[in-house]
């Protein structure tokens, strides 16, 4: 019987297992426990563990330093065969290189403007904790949802609902004329507010105090823009601005100027008070209307579902019964991209741009795999050779990742040169302001550390994995270098490259054809040749027919009209039922006020009725108070609404306007045919039009479109004769409507660039792997030529394997880039049909073929007029 065996300490043994070499183990190892028996037979255990533990602290040091030392040396060893490879076969190593860096730089460029969507609101220190509160009213199939809510809700649910700790109001009113003496302007961004607005709102002051600027009623807080816009280089405080000729505010502070990642940029915030003057006491007691937004601030821990059924019991407490309403809570910091009732940035565009850099990402990835396996062979003998010496898998795995970690940080560092370079562009295309000193915040860094770990592991992995485990005495033994290994998982890559060209070209088609719909789609209403004049509130409830008298008796003046909405953007909108609607039966439909020659103006088709009249006097203003049958006033309606009243003869039916208990009566004249006037991603809502000769927050000049600067020269004098208090601003109608879809042009020229860069990374990868496949087959050609092949025959020989892989990548790409497609339009209302537009992803599938044959045949003529002597003079 042989000795019994005495296993060391756990504690220790563990430890010296943990440090040592793998290829020590089992010598250096079974030497410390042969020696520790010994000891344990001659003194015992103690005195064994005790040796054992000395010799651990004695051996531990300097196996840590020979361990560091010959990792610096392998690590030495490693970057110089990284260097040599990278010296021998430059082309490849510049096709790896612009791959990966133009790949990391789309990405970076992409989280950029993501990161900056993602910023909004991010500069209120209590973003997290201010809400809106948004009103929801369901009509039949329809909720209606608005960002507006009554005047009293604020302060009502600030003194019945605990959690809320501040609350602030916002009155927009907009088209306001300001003036400091001789500067008079309209401004868009006038807000009346509540004075806790500059509690809850990082809204820092240069000037002034912001516990006491808005507390007087005739103060006004103003942005450093407007400060040197009315006031020079002059100390604004204390000066004085006229609103509406005739409220006079004096200036109490001035902000700082707002950051571009906000949609809350009151460039004026006057005391909400000051709304008394204009609208009386009614506009603070009224829970039926919704005319401002309501903000509140909650207190620390708490969230928007702990209060919302709080707020909503407070609510209800003030309202009927049967009020219906709901109210939603929206969190500041997530409105821009995750409100349900009005966000004002596009998540699925984010969406869209992530998906496209991970997928241009991912093609400049397969470049670097498929040109290195392609290429095993040249180093099959460099790996047989040190798997002979004893390199052990890991060791070459080790090596391989390295090298495509070196590539990638070489590729790094240009993807940062390429981002820097091409921001302003990208800016120039989306209309952000993003800095490049963005790219050094804590998150983009990681996500940057991160991509670097992703393209090094992905670009390495395959190469890696596959040379490892090549047997030696295969490699040794054979004299080829074919390269045919991994063959069918270079074509699966190349195949996988090109399908992702395939659906970014095909994208980039359907979208500009999209834009191309919305932007020449017929509206129902003339936006050609339109100017449209902006009118505020102390100058629209006045006569236009002098005006009119003015510019009709030129003859490049085709009309002349007034509304209280352009129609191309009619969003006002009221509850109403109808003659023989059953009980509680309603729809919600918008409205607007015209004047007279609206219809005419616009050249909107009256299918049914007459135009309002001046020989009618129910059309007036005069019956404005229509509260019972036998005052109804006339209303022009449209076909869809109509159609939901059930009307197949509308003319002299009834249409009654739903007020809390109130109705009021209205008398159909007219009918005109359908318009679209808000955005083609909604379809066309009930419609109904009053008149009114003196709301003409707009006025609407038709022209000849010949002599443009001397016939707006013309209209601006004529304006100031007859408003010679008011400003003269303008815009064209069909350039407002063409900025409307501002994010689909945005979304079209990046995919047109994206697609670009994904089909140029596609043909480095097949430029690499032609020129492989010419030197590897030289040889072939050379003999080819000898005997009688001709150089078209050679290049065809080249190209037809390329040419079956990208057409394998229509095969795939176009079912993908159908039904992603497909989604993307359901987003519209009006839209054009995916199956009508079937050519471009012929069309999509036939430039990525020519492009690919270009890349190969410049290749492949170069190899076919190579001379054969040189390369079988050594056969």
């Amino acid at each position: 019987m042989g000795e019994k065996f005495h296993r060391p300490p756990r504690l220790p043994r563990w430890i010296l297992y943990r440090f040592l070499p793998e290829s020590e183990n089992t010598f250096i190892g079974g030497d410390f426990d042969e020696i520790y028996n010994r000891i344990v037979e001659r003194q015992g255990r103690g005195a064994a563990c005790r040796w054992y533990w000395v010799q651990l602290m004695y051996w531990i040091p300097l196996i840590l330093f020979h361990s560091i030392l010959w990792s610096l040396t392998m690590f030495k060893n490693y970057l110089k065969i990284t260097l040599r490879n990278l010296r021998r076969q430059k082309g490849y190593a510049f096709i790896n290189i612009a791959g990966l860096s133009v790949g990391i730089a789309c990405v970076l460029l992409i989280i950029l403007v993501v990161q900056y969507e993602f910023k909004y609101e991010s500069h209120h220190e209590n973003a997290g904790r201010i809400y809106r509160i948004n009103v929801e009213h369901a009509q039949l199939e329809r909720t209606f949802r608005s960002t507006y809510s009554p005047v009293p809700l604020a302060p009502a649910m600030y003194e019945e609902v605990p959690e809320v700790t501040h609350f602030a109001r916002m009155a927009e009113l907009r088209q306001i004329q300001v003036a400091h003496e001789d500067r008079k302007f309209y401004e868009e961004n006038v807000r009346f507010v509540d004075p806790g607005i500059l509690e809850m709102y990082t809204f820092p002051l240069v000037s002034g105090n912001k516990e006491t600027a808005l507390i007087d009623p005739n103060s006004v807080v103003i942005t450093e823009e407007m400060a040197v816009k009315y006031f020079g280089k002059e100390d604004p405080l204390g000066k004085t601005l006229v609103l509406l000729n005739s409220i006079s505010l004096k200036v109490t502070g001035v902000m700082k100027n707002h950051p571009r990642y906000t949609n809350i940029r009151p460039d004026f915030l006057v005391p909400i008070e000051k709304i008394r003057a204009l609208a009386g006491d009614d506009f603070f007691q009224n829970w039926l209307s919704q005319q401002l937004a309501s903000y509140v601030m909650l207190a620390e821990g708490h969230s928007a579902k702990d209060v919302e059924a709080k707020i909503q019991d407070a609510f209800n407490s003030h309202v009927r019964a049967d009020d219906g309403r709901v109210l939603t809570l929206d969190q500041l910091r997530r409105m821009h991209l995750f409100s349900d009732t009005a966000p004002t940035g596009n998540i699925s565009s984010l969406y869209i741009l992530l998906a496209v850099g991970g997928l241009i990402l991912l093609a400049a990835c397969i470049n670097f795999m498929n040109l290195a396996t392609a290429r095993s062979a040249k180093r099959a003998k460099e790996v047989g050779l040190r798997k002979v010496v004893g390199a052990g898998r890991h060791q070459l795995i080790r090596q391989f990742m390295g090298e495509s970690m070196f590539y990638t940080a070489i590729s790094m560092v240009f993807a940062l040169v390429l981002a820097r370079a091409f921001l302003p562009a990208l800016n120039s295309l989306t209309g952000q302001a993003v800095e490049f000193g963005d790219i050094f915040q804590k998150p983009i860094l990681a996500g940057m550390v991160g991509i670097y770990l992703l393209v090094g592991f992905l670009s390495g992995s395959y190469p890696a994995l596959f040379l490892s485990g090549v047997q030696p005495t295969k490699i040794l033994r054979s004299t080829s270098e074919n390269g045919t290994q991994g063959v069918l998982f270079r074509k699966i890559l190349v195949v996988v490259q090109f399908a992702i060209s395939i659906i970014l070209i095909i994208s980039t088609l359907i979208f500009g054809r999209q834009l191309n719909f919305l932007l020449n789609k017929s509206l129902g209403f003339e936006k050609d040749g339109i100017v449209a004049i902006r009118n505020d509130r102390s100058t629209f409830r006045q006569d236009l027919q002098p005006l009119k008298s003015e510019l009709l008796s030129d003859p490049r003046i085709l009309g002349v009209t007034g509304s209280l909405m352009l129609p191309s953007s009619i969003g006002m909108y009221n509850t109403v039922t109808w003659e023989g609607a059953t009980d509680n039966q309603e729809i919600t439909i918008i409205h607007n006020r015209v004047d007279y020659d609206f219809l005419d103006t616009f050249e909107i088709e009256l299918v049914a009725g007459r135009n309002f009249s001046p020989e009618f006097p129910g059309d007036t203003n005069a019956g404005s108070d229509a509260s019972g049958p036998e005052n109804s006033r006339s209303i022009i309606i449209n076909q869809e609404a109509a159609r939901q009243f059930g009307w197949e003869d509308p003319i002299g039916k009834r249409v009654i306007q739903v007020y809390g208990a109130e109705r009021y009566y209205y008398n159909v004249v007219g009918v005109i045919r359908d318009f679209h006037f808000s955005s083609l991603r909604q379809s066309i809502q009930p419609l109904k039009l009053f008149l009114n000769t003196e709301n003409n927050r707009y006025v609407s000049v038709k022209i000849r479109m010949e002599g443009l600067t001397s016939t707006l020269k013309f209209i601006e004098e004529a304006w100031m004769r007859v408003f010679p208090e008011a400003p003269f601003e303008y815009f064209f109608l069909d350039q407002v409507l063409e900025q409307r879809y501002q994010s689909e042009a945005s979304l079209k020229r990046l995919f047109v660039y994206f697609s670009g860069l994904a089909v140029f990374i596609g043909c480095l990868g097949l430029l690499g792997l032609a020129s492989y496949a010419a030197e590897r087959r030289s040889k072939e050609i050379g003999i080819r030529k000898v005997l009688g092949a001709s150089s078209p025959q050679l290049v065809m020989l080249l190209s037809k394997e390329f040419t079956r892989w990208v057409v394998v990548a229509n095969v795939f790409a176009w079912p993908v880039a159908y039904f992603a497609l497909r989604s993307w339009l359901r987003g519209y209302a009006y839209r054009i049909s995916l199956n009508a537009q079937l050519g471009f992803f012929v069309l999509a599938g036939a430039v990525a073929l020519a492009i690919a044959l270009l890349t190969v045949a410049f290749q492949a003529v170069k190899a076919a007029l190579s001379d054969p002597v040189k390369t079988l003079k050594y056969e």
